[in-house]
């Protein structure tokens, strides 16, 4: 036997041994304090903001929209709807990119040196964009997505800006022989402010119906049938444009849209999904890869049938907590979209404002009245709540997707 082993002092060593535990049941002990004192905090926070909101759980926090002038019937409905469909946006515009990045970083590296050093940068720049703050993002979602550098013209306000693509249509609305009733004549460029109209012209009344808009001259005869003068306009007279906008209605630039504002919370949790995905798909045996490959199979067919089965549940943990995050960001928000919370429902259309609920929780908290405080307060509990089932629906999706592939 070693003599270091046979010389040394029994007294020393039953000393340390007694040392090493004291300090391992001391180091125990303080991580027991610390999640002690995470989880009272928590508590703490919980039991107050129920405590302060409580009151204000109602069907009317849940159905109506924000109000001025009824306060205490104010809701939250427009904001639950424009944060699911902004959160819907940027798991489609994150997940498949970030997956998909993540799957050429990690299972198709290159060998030559000079794409190994590009490789090594752009996982590099990667991880520092984790921690780049989310105000960050809204300043470059502002500049990429609701401008997009003024390339397809500048946004003014009251006009229609850059390239409408699809989905409006514009009218001249002028009022007819009968008092209150408008009709509305097919515009073909929306920048004429005013038209002159001398001539019986096609136009379309509030339900669409197409008819032929007949003009009155001043100094003749005045139709005295009520239906003739619903189709009648004085000439000369003066109406203003108008622009109907159908649900697939899309231009260039995106505007304050929530498209905007879905693509931009993608930018924002697009690194954390890219990083988690990789580390998934390194938790992957090895010898699955071998042996998928020693059977002939290629590089695509490994990572298809191997790889990532075995790494969906890491991807889906950590986009599960990525979307977490966006749900519950207010800065690039408030950034893209603005603080605007009046707004009866959810968006029309493509090219719509949205208002989502750390957005609403922001303008209710800053406000002085008591009622917004508790507006506030109740506000935060029904997003825990929304947080928690959309996580509890991932999580339940996460299982049987492994299942299906165990």
């Amino acid at each position: 036997m070693p003599t270091a082993l046979t010389s040394q002092d029994p007294q020393y060593l039953t000393n340390n041994a007694i040392r090493r535990k004291r300090m391992s049941r001391w180091f125990y002990g303080l991580c027991v304090a610390i999640a002690f004192v995470s989880v009272l905090i928590l508590v703490v926070l919980l039991v107050a903001i129920w405590t302060q909101g409580q009151s204000r759980l109602s069907t009317d926090l849940l159905t109506r929209a924000h109000s001025e002038l009824q306060i205490e019937r104010s809701g939250m409905w427009p904001s639950i709807v424009g944060s699911l469909i902004v959160c819907f946006v940027c798991a489609l515009a994150a997940l498949p990119l970030g997956i998909a990045t993540a799957v050429f970083l990690e299972e198709f590296k290159p060998t030559s040196k000079p794409l190994r050093v590009m490789h090594g940068f752009i996982q590099l720049n990667i991880a520092n964009l984790a921690g780049v703050p989310s105000i960050v993002y809204g300043l470059l979602g502002l500049t990429v997505f609701v401008y997009m550098f003024n390339v397809f013209g500048q946004i003014k306000v009251n006009e229609s800006p850059g390239w409408e693509i699809m989905g409006a249509d514009h009218y001249y609305q002028v009022m007819t022989l009968q008092p209150g009733h408008v009709v509305f004549v097919p515009q073909e460029d929306p920048s004429i402010r005013e038209i002159e109209i001398t001539e019986p012209v096609e136009a379309v009344d509030n339900a669409g119906k197409r008819f032929e808009l007949a003009v009155w001259t001043p100094g003749t005869p005045r139709p005295k049938d009520e239906a003739t003068k619903r189709k009648t306009i004085e000439e000369g007279a003066i109406g203003g444009t108008i622009t109907r906008r159908s649900w697939y209605y899309f231009r260039l630039p995106l505007d304050k849209s929530f498209l905007s504002g879905g693509m931009t919370l993608a930018l924002v949790i697009l690194p954390i999904i890219i990083i988690a995905s990789q580390e998934s798909l390194r938790a992957v045996s090895p010898s699955l890869r071998e042996a998928s490959m020693g059977i002939g199979a290629t590089t695509w067919q490994t990572v298809r049938h191997v790889c990532l089965p075995a790494a969906v549940p890491g991807i889906m943990t950590g986009s599960i907590l990525a979307m977490g995050r966006a749900i519950g960001e207010a800065a690039p928000i408030l950034v893209v979209l603005g603080a605007n919370v009046m707004k009866a429902g959810g968006p029309e259309h493509l090219m719509d404002n949205a208002v989502t609920m750390p957005v609403l929780i922001f303008n209710w908290a800053g406000r002085q009245q008591n009622e917004f405080q508790e507006l506030a307060a109740a506000a935060i509990i029904v997003l825990l709540v929304v947080l928690l089932i959309l996580n509890s629906t991932a999580i339940v999706i996460r299982q049987k997707v492994q299942k299906a592939h165990s």
